[in-house]
Parts: C-alpha cells; sequence; structure tokens
C-alpha cells in the first residue's frame, strides 16, 4: 500500500531547509516547540486584525474605485522593468481586440443605434490584464495577508545575553503594516505574553528582533501558502469551488511552474456526505527526493462546515 508522508520532511537537507533555527537544552525542549507555534499563531492573528483595521479605514477614506486604483499602484511599483513591459503590452493587446469588437458590433447594428448606443454608455470596458504572479482580477482580494514564510532563530543555551530573532517573508500586505508604530506595537503584545519569558528566568531578559524580508526570489503566486488564501477567501465568498480552483491553477501559469494539484475535503457545497474533490495539472513526481517540491496544508472554517485545503508545487 502507499504510504503518504510530507513532502517537505522528507527533503530536508537536500532541497528544503528548516523554518526554525535554534537548539535547546532536554528539559525545556517541549516548552520551546509549543513556543515557537504560538509565536507564529500570534503573530498571524496579529496581522488579520491590522487588516480589518485597514480594511475599515481605507473603506471610510477612499470609494471603491479609489481603493482599487490605490493598490493597483502600490503593487505595480513591486514588479520588475521586463513584468511592467509586458503588463503594458497585454493593456494594449486587450484595447485592440475591444476596439476591434466594437466594430464589428457597429457594422452589424447600423439599422440599431439608437439601441446601440444606450447600451454601450452602461457597458465600461474592462480593466487591462494583471500583471505576472497577480491573479485574473489583477489585485488580489481584500483581507490577504502575503506571508510566505516565517523563520525563526533563537539563541542562548546557558548564555546571559538570550534572543529571539523572527525574519517574515513577505508577499504583499505586511509591508505597509509591519512599519513604524505597529511594529513596535507587535514587539510589546509579544513581549507580555507568557510563553515568551516563561523559559527563562527573569535575570536575563531576551531581546526580540523583527526582520521584514521582500521575497522576490520568485513570483507570488509560486508560493502555495498565498493560493491556498486566495482560495479560502473565495470560499467564504459562497464562490463554487470548481471555478475557484480552476482560476488558482490560472494564476500559476505565468510563474513558470512545473506541476500543480489541489485536494479540498470536507462537507463542500454544505452537502451531507464529506468527499474529497481535487484538481491536478502538469507533473508531479512525489517519490524522487531530488525535486524542487512544495506543500501546504490550510484549514478553511466556511459557513457551512470546516474544509481541508492541501496543495502540491513541483518547481524543478
Amino acid at each position: 500500500m502507499g504510504q503518504k508522508t510530507n513532502p517537505l520532511c522528507l527533503r530536508l537537507g537536500t532541497t528544503q531547509s528548516h523554518h526554525s533555527v535554534w537548539f535547546e537544552e532536554p528539559k525545556k525542549y517541549s516548552t520551546s516547540i509549543q513556543e515557537d507555534r504560538k509565536i507564529r499563531n500570534f503573530f498571524k492573528n496579529y496581522i488579520q486584525k491590522k487588516i480589518k483595521e485597514f480594511i475599515k479605514t481605507a473603506k471610510k477614506e477612499y470609494s471603491q474605485k479609489e481603493l482599487q486604483k490605490y493598490l493597483q499602484e502600490y503593487y505595480l511599483k513591486q514588479l520588475t522593468e521586463e513584468e511592467l513591459q509586458g503588463y503594458y503590452l497585454r493593456q494594449l493587446k486587450q484595447k485592440q481586440l475591444k476596439q476591434k469588437q466594437l466594430k464589428q458590433k457597429q457594422q452589424k447594428n447600423k439599422k440599431k443605434k439608437k439601441h446601440y448606443f444606450k447600451k454601450s454608455k452602461l457597458s465600461q470596458p474592462p480593466l487591462g490584464l494583471p500583471p505576472l504572479g497577480l491573479p485574473p482580477s489583477g489585485l488580489p482580494p481584500l483581507g490577504f495577508e502575503g506571508i510566505i514564510r516565517i523563520q525563526i532563530e533563537k539563541q542562548g543555551v546557558r548564555a546571559k545575553k538570550t534572543f529571539v530573532r523572527i525574519i517574515i517573508y513577505s508577499g504583499l500586505v505586511p509591508k505597509f503594516l509591519l512599519k513604524g508604530e505597529t511594529l513596535k506595537d507587535f514587539k510589546e503584545n509579544i513581549e507580555k505574553q507568557e510563553f515568551f519569558y516563561s523559559i527563562y528566568p527573569t535575570r536575563y531578559p531576551r531581546r526580540l528582533r523583527i526582520q521584514l524580508v521582500e521575497y522576490a526570489e520568485e513570483p507570488l503566486y509560486s508560493h502555495p501558502n498565498l493560493i491556498a488564501e486566495f482560495i479560502a477567501l473565495q470560499l467564504k465568498q459562497r464562490v463554487p469551488f470548481r471555478k475557484t480552483m480552476k482560476k488558482a491553477i490560472d494564476i500559476t501559469k505565468s510563474t513558470g511552474i512545473k506541476g500543480i494539484k489541489i485536494q479540498l475535503a470536507g462537507r463542500i457545497d454544505g452537502k451531507d456526505i464529506a468527499r474529497k474533490e481535487s484538481k491536478r495539472k502538469g507533473k508531479l513526481p512525489l517519490q524522487i527526493i531530488c525535486t524542487k517540491m512544495d506543500y501546504y496544508s490550510h484549514t478553511i472554517q466556511a459557513v457551512y462546515g470546516v474544509l481541508g485545503l492541501k496543495i502540491w508545487i513541483f518547481r524543478k
């Protein structure tokens, strides 16, 4: 029978590296593992609160169109020159196609000019195609976290100087959230928690260092974390699951991925019997250890129940 294993754990030391880099005394090892997990959960909950506050203030200050323009300008600044050229070329091609379609309609509807012009005023031309690595709408949905990876480094086994370094590899939203006052507030909130100072005595207080890294080595939607977050937000808005899975696979076309598999499990669409639904495209050599694979599992709390989401990505 086939044995299922986590593809990331299987490839540690060959193509994957550890997300937590530290060593601890045997007595304190279990408590430090719990601390590691609590720091990650605390950080995610903190960002979700800040995103909700940002959306509320943005909706009050800006209208929906102005907010879309503001976010689009922000995301376009992150792209390279080649990606920007591709983005503007796509816009020009789409405009040319739209003009051809309008000419064809005008030739067909010469007799009904008045009726045609009434419709053309109501229907607005669509926005340009999105840049590489963004969804078909051009922007990620509101409430998108955009965290690629959190790496925790600890130092201080029987030492006076101890510190905890949190390296956050961000994709989209946290870049303008974790700056200035919000960063100080996040540090103060962590230092107040019990799990931060319960391991070591109060004589040697630990220093907290937070480092925010803009991960620009690979396209944003080539990471399974961001794809899972995109699918979760779509399913919470009652979008059909097959449509969301197709859209998620379409996003990854321009990222250079060789294969992807998405699997949903649970009471899909609120049906009584739980089932599994999956969609796959490309190659997925899970048995070869030398391959560079990415994997992420995520729980979605929908209106009709809890769903399990798994994503496999084959890079090289």
